[in-house]
């Protein structure tokens, strides 16, 4: 059967499964290793690539229609993958029960206070010298009107699909504070550059106060043919060990 093939925006989960992998101690693998996906829901699943491993796989997420489609996609597959009803803030899952835990644009959409405290659910069920992997959106995305109106610092909502979704942007300062009690193993970011295609003149006059940097309104207007440089989201991941 061929490999799984994420999509795109998942190569830091690639990554993350190279990282495991040059941890083990030598002549060991993966296999009967046990792994959570905090949001395991969605058409392609990556806990399908660490099945793949030979890894034992349990997934969760709030939404019966994404695991739904998941359960479907990892069946086709010919994957058993454990997939779970549940809320990251509360795993239903004993202390240090898992030996990786990991989350990939799942939460994006908490509050700031509960990013934390899912930080601390994924660090509680790890088991000590375990191995975590989750991001957050950096603040360093723009413009930053584009996730909808800021209700609390850094928290924005908007309309999204049938409803209103919030989104938490993350500053350096507020990103190394969900790191502290963790070994860090790895710190990036990764910009998309998207957005901005069908932004008339207007529009993009109206956007000139957002960028971090002066420009004049004249000078500002001539960039109006290379605006899609401008847009970028940008995700701030980490890979980080649990400490004994």
């Amino acid at each position: 059967m061929n490999p799984t093939i994420l999509r795109t925006n998942a190569t830091a989960v690639y990554r993350f499964l190279s990282i495991i992998h040059s941890r083990l101690p030598e002549g060991e693998s993966l296999r009967g290793r046990r792994i959570l996906d905090c949001g395991a829901g969605g058409r392609v699943p990556p806990l399908v690539i660490f099945a793949e491993q030979g890894m034992d796989c349990v997934g969760i997420d709030i939404s019966a229609e994404a695991l739904s489609v998941a359960r479907a996609f990892s069946e086709r597959a010919g994957h058993t993958i454990d997939l779970k009803s549940a809320d990251m803030r509360e795993l239903p899952f004993p202390d240090a029960s898992f030996d990786y835990v990991y989350e990939h644009f799942s939460m994006c959409h908490l509050s700031k206070a509960d990013t934390a405290t899912a930080i601390g659910e994924m660090r509680r069920v790890l088991k000590p010298g375990g191995i975590s992997f989750f991001g957050v959106i950096s603040s360093q995305s723009w413009p930053l009107s584009e996730y909808g109106e800021e209700h609390e610092p850094g928290e924005f909502w908007m309309i999204e699909g049938s409803g209103m979704a919030r989104h938490s942007l993350f500053t350096d300062e507020e990103a190394a504070r969900l790191l502290e009690g963790w070994d860090v193993v790895l710190k990036e970011r990764i910009a998309f550059h998207r957005g901005g295609e069908e932004l008339s003149e207007d529009a993009w006059d109206g956007l000139r106060e957002e960028w971090p940097v002066p420009f004049t309104a004249s000078d500002w207007k001539a960039e109006y043919g290379r605006r899609t440089d401008f847009f970028r989201y940008v995700h701030a991941y980490f890979v980080v060990r649990k400490r004994h």
